[in-house]
């Protein structure tokens, strides 16, 4: 199975950079570690629509690629200029886009044969209300596919230094990391943020520069270092209550790691990746006497059970057959 993977460098990091800056570069890692042929396109500047489409095209005709597994919403990546792409593309969507066009780009994969793919149930609640109120129709995806899985050996259970931690980029639209100092600032409770430095110019910095010198910070971590601090806490905050997955909870989890769900509507994409409910609290969005409760309710917790059911539930195995799968629905559909 030959696949060609766009990559898109809009957080100024390529593929090989060990600092991994969100879900979905680690999704299209997850990508790479698990199939043998994989090419990887670096596509620097997602506003070159034009070039970047023929990149893409020119480089699965040579690479001789069965599919195209495409995973960012920009047009570049799925827009009109790419619907002739003479190999099928596995389109994933990653987010939840309040966009008009992104349901447009969904019905256009669809009818050009190419394939599209969730990550969870909530995209589906969420794109079918927007369709509905703009009077179009429901989205006919092809099914679904998990961000992410466990592989390897499990990670060893160590004692926690942190009551609580979070991990998401620096920014103040979606993910928020700063919110768990802001709603944690005159407890004692010991927090620790891991998250990215942002350069000046980008729409981020603003928030950077009120945030950069808070204590409990730790900035720009190689994953490998984020994964050994988040094992280091006895709790995780989901901070962003629009997650299309949760990445972070999965990875939470799977170290012993208990889960506390930031929610708007009592509803969280995240809360159908832990094995059982005593996994995870949803609490109503910013609620600090809530999250307060939460982070106590598990100091006595059965760290060993999570981690064991997380990864009973997520194993390497049911994400790369279940991928699989979908590669081969792809190609199938695209033929006929």
């Amino acid at each position: 199975m030959r696949i060609l993977l766009p990559y898109s460098n809009a957080h100024g990091r390529k593929f090989d950079d060990p600092v991994i800056t969100g879900g979905i570069e680690k999704f299209c890692h997850s990508i790479y570690e698990t199939f043998d042929d994989v090419k990887v396109i670096e596509i620097e500047d997602v506003t070159n629509i034009k070039e970047n489409v023929e990149l893409i095209k020119k480089s699965a005709l040579e690479y001789n690629a069965d599919v195209v597994i495409s995973n960012w919403t920009q047009a570049s990546f799925c827009g009109m200029k790419i619907m002739d792409c003479p190999i099928p593309i596995l389109y994933v969507c990653h987010g939840n886009h309040g966009m008009i066009s992104t349901l447009n780009r969904f019905y256009k994969l669809k009818e050009n044969k190419h394939s599209v793919f969730f990550v969870s149930e909530y995209q589906s609640l969420f794109y079918n209300q927007m369709a509905k109120r703009t009077k179009c129709e429901f989205i006919d995806i092809d099914g679904y596919i998990n961000s992410g899985y466990v592989r390897g050996d499990k990670p060893k259970l160590v004692d926690w230094e942190y009551e609580i931690c979070t991990i998401g980029r620096c920014d103040p639209s979606e993910k928020r990391p700063f919110i768990l100092k802001k709603l944690l600032k005159d407890t004692d409770i010991k927090t620790l943020v891991m998250t990215n430095r942002i350069e000046e110019g980008r729409p981020e910095y603003e928030y950077y520069q009120r945030n950069k010198d808070t204590s409990g910070t730790l900035w720009d971590l190689e994953y490998k270092d984020v994964m050994n601090n988040l094992s280091k806490s006895m709790t995780f905050f989901q901070t962003f209550w629009q997650e299309s997955y949760g990445l972070t909870t999965l990875e939470a989890l799977s170290r012993g790691v208990p889960v506390i769900l930031n929610t708007r509507y009592d509803y969280h994409a995240a809360e159908t990746i832990p094995m059982k409910k005593e996994h995870y609290t949803k609490i109503p969005i910013n609620d600090k006497d809530a999250l307060v409760s939460a982070i106590n309710s598990y100091r006595d917790i059965d760290r060993k059970e999570i981690q064991d059911m997380t990864w009973e539930k997520h194993s390497h195995q049911k994400w790369k057959t279940c991928f699989e799968n979908a590669i081969d629905k792809t190609i199938e559909n695209f033929k006929k």
